[in-house]
């Protein structure tokens, strides 16, 4: 007889239109694939994970630098993730691709599922000079692999306990303008890992070795402390975020420092640490592991 776990990716597949359900062999578990219609959807989705004890993978972003939505296919984009964990793979490029603007164009709001080539040009075009990034690569699978982008002012995400929260630049001093108590119990602990005399040296290199950006919280003078730079680039594994938000004409930034590939065991320390403060229950995946420059 199914777990509970495979029992409720059956129901969520019969209840919802269009999922698929892919139950899986001895190397990998179930795959409810799902096209939710809107945010709200996903939250309800979330809930059935917490439940559930299921993991919510947005769909595309956590298999390496190859696009998975290409493949449309949960088993693939799943055996890189955690082929252990009953899943919910979640497609952004059908319902969540809004894109809105505000302040007579100069701010646009832009769901997961919008691509890079669906932006406005000025920002497309700095989006697409980075190595990897392709017109059809949907914002969910940019942001997790890269989302380096002067022009990105801020995401709006859903935090591990369901909370939700809007993560860019913080005030002057490094303050934090959040609202819910998982963000407020999060940032000064982040603050506190930053001030480690690693960190610090870390930080007055040319490269940053963990794949998680604790730098983005640097105070300097350079720029302010930034939220939604942290979590740029993390595979999904940390928040979903739900809206990007761009500004189509930003000051100028400093370049933030390079992050090397390497497998420092002190990077990945980092890594596990930042990993288990942002996502205690394991509802988000694990990231993938890293590849050795050899291979």
């Amino acid at each position: 007889m199914p777990h509970a776990d495979v029992q409720a990716l059956l129901r969520l597949t019969q209840s919802m239109p269009g999922a698929r359900f892919d139950p899986g062999d001895g190397a990998v578990a179930p795959v409810a694939w799902v096209s939710p219609a809107d945010a709200n959807q996903v939250r309800m989705l979330f809930q059935w994970c917490a439940q559930f004890k299921l993991q919510l993978v947005p769909a595309g972003v956590s298999g390496g630098l190859d696009d998975a939505l290409e493949h449309d296919s949960p088993r693939d984009l799943i055996s890189r993730v955690d082929p252990a964990t009953p899943t919910i793979c979640v497609d952004v490029r059908r319902h969540l691709a809004d894109l809105t603007s505000s302040e007579n164009g100069r701010l646009w709001r832009a769901g997961p599922g919008c691509t890079i080539g669906g932006l406005p040009a000025a920002i497309a075009d700095e989006l697409l000079s980075h190595p990897h990034a392709h017109p059809g690569q949907t914002l969910a699978a940019w942001f997790a692999r890269s989302g380096r982008s002067r022009h990105l002012q801020s995401v709006d995400v859903m935090l591990s306990d369901g909370s939700r929260e809007r993560f860019g630049q913080m005030g002057a001093g490094g303050v934090p303008c959040v609202h819910s108590p998982m963000a407020k119990r999060l940032i000064p602990v982040l603050f506190q890992m930053l001030c480690e005399p690693l960190m610090q040296s870390w930080c007055a290199s040319d490269v940053w070795p963990a794949r998680y950006r604790l730098d983005a919280l640097r105070v300097d003078h350079r720029r302010a402390p930034d939220m939604a730079r942290l979590l740029a680039g993390s595979r999904g594994t940390l928040a979903w975020v739900e809206q990007f938000t761009f500004d189509a004409t930003p000051p100028g930034q400093a370049a933030a420092a390079e992050m090397q590939s390497g497998g420092d065991s002190r990077a990945v320390a980092l890594e596990q640490r930042i990993k288990a403060l942002f996502d205690p229950s394991s509802i988000f995946p694990h990231l993938p592991a890293r590849i050795s420059a050899t291979t």
